[in-house]
């Protein structure tokens, strides 16, 4: 693997050994950097694993560069090493306030620096490939193996902390309740890999037509619940003629002759998770029963 290093340094003939040292390292690929625009620029080219900075660099705003790094989601546990004189305490308190990883002083012993810079690329590759890795599981956990949407789980979480926010701050939001009809007869005849990838498709269909922040999350079954933030009921409303609009013309639905009802309901003062969405569910019953394509809470239906 080769590692990018970038050198902050705009004093000529500064750090010469260092970087004549860092040149003949195979997997070090050294880049000196004497300003911002261009730090920013080889930041959007290649992926940074190590900076080192020069204190001395009379043009380039070392620490406000270290600020950005620890900004960025991305990019903040990278290490950052700040060559720095042996009699500047001050400027060495400032920088590791910043989020200066360490501070190598003067004279520079260029075995010592490399073992540190070394040290650090381990910890920092280590760190993101456990980082990636808690990523990739964190989704494993929050999606329904078969339709590759969000789980119940994942969704009972959200709905939590979004009544939460609805209590604290007023922040509207619906909820629909919806289900795939005759499930258990497609399975029965046509067989259970034939209902499985009816339950994948409209999952898919739907979550392709939802908005960023909207969540949708296969509840049970043939059920599923569609979380949607800043958002009042008729805007719900609407916004399932527009699904069923397009679900009605998928192959997947005409092909087995089946269809999808839908209840809809809005945040209300003291709900709980379970009120929000029973209520939501028997909006859903009352469609069934009445053959309707949904009911709100408040009543309407079609």
């Amino acid at each position: 693997m080769v590692y990018h290093v970038v050198l902050l340094n705009d004093v000529t003939n500064s750090l010469k050994s260092l970087i004549e040292y860092f040149e003949k390292l195979d997997d070090i690929d050294l880049e000196i950097i004497k300003s911002e625009e261009e730090f920013n620029l080889y930041q959007a080219q290649k992926t940074i694993h190590l900076v080192i900075a020069n204190s001395q660099s009379k043009n380039i705003d070392i620490l406000n560069i270290c600020k950005q790094i620890r900004s960025s989601t991305s990019l903040q546990f990278m290490p950052f090493l700040y060559l720095n004189k042996q009699d500047d305490k001050k400027g060495t308190k400032i920088a590791y306030e910043t989020g200066v990883t360490e501070c190598l002083h003067s004279p520079f012993d260029l075995d010592e620096v490399f073992m540190r810079m070394r040290s650090h690329l381990l910890r920092y590759i280590t760190l993101k490939k456990c980082l990636i890795q808690n990523e990739r599981l964190a989704i494993i956990v929050a999606t329904d193996p078969l339709t590759k949407v969000s789980n119940r789980m994942h969704l009972q979480t959200i709905l939590l902390q979004a009544i939460k926010e609805h209590a604290r701050y007023q922040r509207i939001f619906s909820i629909i309740y919806f289900q795939i009809g005759n499930i258990q007869k497609i399975n029965l005849l046509y067989g259970f890999t034939k209902g499985d990838k009816l339950l994948r498709d409209v999952a898919q269909a739907v979550a392709h037509t939802l908005r960023k922040s909207d969540i949708i999350a296969r509840w049970t079954g043939s059920d599923f619940v569609i979380f949607l933030p800043k958002t009042r009921l008729e805007d719900a409303e609407l916004l399932v003629k527009k699904l069923n609009a397009k679900l009605l013309k998928e192959k997947f639905l005409i092909d087995y002759n089946t269809r999808i009802t839908y209840g809809v309901t809005q945040i209300k003062k003291d709900d709980t998770r379970d009120s929000l969405v029973e209520r939501a569910n028997k909006a859903l019953l009352h469609s069934i029963a009445n053959r309707q394509t949904y009911t709100t809470s408040l009543g309407s239906s079609s």
